[in-house]
């Protein structure tokens, strides 16, 4: 009789538990179906937007032909995997294109499409040039290397411009989960909120700490990051095309003195010793209001709509200079 008094208790206990899970399953997928919580915009863009390939430096690629509403904004994918509209791989005659490589400050996280860098540019250039955006969320060096030698190419660019972030050394991500952990809400916000507390806690670093850290020398993640920079310098070349990097500060901080700048002159010292023309965006950022201001909400400093206007001012006249001492390079097939 004890025993199967136990058991009953148990299951009892068991039902309890499976009932308020799915309460708060219901009441998350509420509460978050239109948020501004990085964390789980996040996530829920990754179990959306991203599909997962087989080239592990490579990772993961938009799926084509989805959207989503994330960070109050749609986020639409083309066939091509493209945040963009359709481009045809034969760039048009007379056009000058220029494909921006990225992660989500490049994909333009949280802002509309047409207030990405990309898209402002495109519309100041005028209609003989094209300006494709690449960015895809959670890309490092690694990734957008590999993109641009497997992908980007394709499209013939004449100029590739890629924006350099802080935490662009990181390793390959991969996609985690699968049934049920990309598709519980409850799961996915317990998770985040488990993460937060320990860097609360400092049992995990936090973001000045982490970031540093990501340019240990003895890092293989910086290692391949660098190798990947000099090998996306070489491709470009032996494309015939040209290569900008454009390097884009951490947000949070960019008044006064800026706690990166050893690991920026770490990227700079490369770029300059594969003659790879770059430019640092901190001072175009600067002097614009309160550093908040140029954040997509209070607790996320992904680039709001203007800071992208901001990048894209500073890379007007690079590429307009660049255009008009380079002859557009005609479609060619890439082996």
């Amino acid at each position: 009789m004890d025993r199967r008094r136990r058991w009953a208790d148990v299951a009892v206990v068991a039902c309890a538990l499976l009932f308020w899970t799915a309460v708060f399953e219901v009441a998350l997928r509420i509460v978050f179906r239109r948020s501004l919580d990085f964390s789980m915009e996040m996530w829920k863009y990754a179990v959306a937007l991203k599909l997962p390939v087989a080239d592990p430096n490579l990772g993961f690629v938009h799926a084509p032909n989805t959207s989503a509403f994330l960070m109050g904004v749609d986020v639409r994918i083309n066939s091509q995997g493209l945040r963009d509209r359709e481009y045809s791989l034969a760039k048009p005659e007379g056009v000058y294109r220029v494909l921006m490589l990225g992660d989500s400050t490049t994909l333009g996280w949280g802002v509309k499409a047409e207030e990405t860098a990309a898209k402002i540019l495109e519309r100041q250039l005028g209609p003989q040039f094209e300006v494709i955006n690449a960015g895809v969320g959670n890309y490092g060096t690694v990734q957008e290397s590999t993109y641009y030698k497997t992908r980007g190419r394709l499209f013939h660019p004449d100029l590739v411009i890629l924006q350099y972030f802080i935490n662009d050394p990181e390793p390959v991500p991969r996609l985690s989960g699968g049934f049920p952990l990309d598709r519980s809400y409850f799961l996915a916000f317990t998770a985040s909120r488990w993460d937060g507390l320990l860097r609360v806690l400092h049992l995990r670093p936090d973001w000045r700490r982490y970031y540093t850290s990501l340019y240990d020398e003895n890092s293989a993640a910086f290692q391949a990051a660098r190798r990947s920079l000099v090998e996306l310098s070489e491709t470009v070349r032996a494309d015939r095309s040209q290569l900008l990097v454009a390097i884009l500060p951490e947000l949070r901080v960019i008044d006064g003195a800026y706690p990166f700048d050893r690991e920026t002159r770490n990227i700079e010292d490369l770029l300059e010793s594969e003659r790879t023309p770059f430019v640092n965006l901190i001072d175009g950022l600067r002097g614009h209001g309160p550093e908040s201001s140029l954040w997509v909400t209070p607790l996320d400093p992904h680039p709001s709509a203007k800071a992208h206007a901001l990048i894209a001012a500073q890379l007007l006249p690079l590429v307009r200079d660049r255009a008009r001492n380079t002859q557009p390079i005609p479609s060619r097939i890439v082996r």
